[in-house]
């Protein structure tokens, strides 16, 4: 009995299964990546907000420091001296998965906190 053509057949049944998983852990990477850019992004926005709280058009500054790092809906509330920042956007493969970050900064005895809702 020849054994030689065995091998080959096994191979082409288990490469598409390979290319998939490779693909998926790229995917899943890469959406880690984006995630986290826009959680850093936001983080230092709201740190440069709370050091600059007195300015009058500090909204507007915000968000175009925002728009110029990443993408997506910019949602930006400043109330009594709290910055609440959400950020929502379809992004990877064919803009199949959501990312709806928000986070919310302020100052306590002159100490800038910042946490995720």
């Amino acid at each position: 009995m020849n054994n030689k053509g065995q091998s080959l057949i096994i191979f082409v049944l288990i490469l598409p299964v390979l290319l998939l998983l490779i693909t998926l852990v790229f995917e899943i990477g890469n959406l880690n990546y984006s995630v986290n850019k826009y959680k850093k992004e936001i983080k230092r926005t709201i740190e440069y907000g709370l050091n600059n709280i007195e300015k009058d058009n500090l909204e507007e500054i915000l968000t175009n420091l925002l728009k110029s790092n990443i993408k997506g809906q910019i949602n930006i509330e400043i109330n009594n001296q709290k910055i609440k920042i959400n950020v929502k956007d379809k992004i990877l493969f064919k803009n199949k998965f959501d990312i709806n970050i928000t986070y919310i900064g302020y100052k306590e005895n002159n100490k800038i906190i910042i946490k995720q809702e």
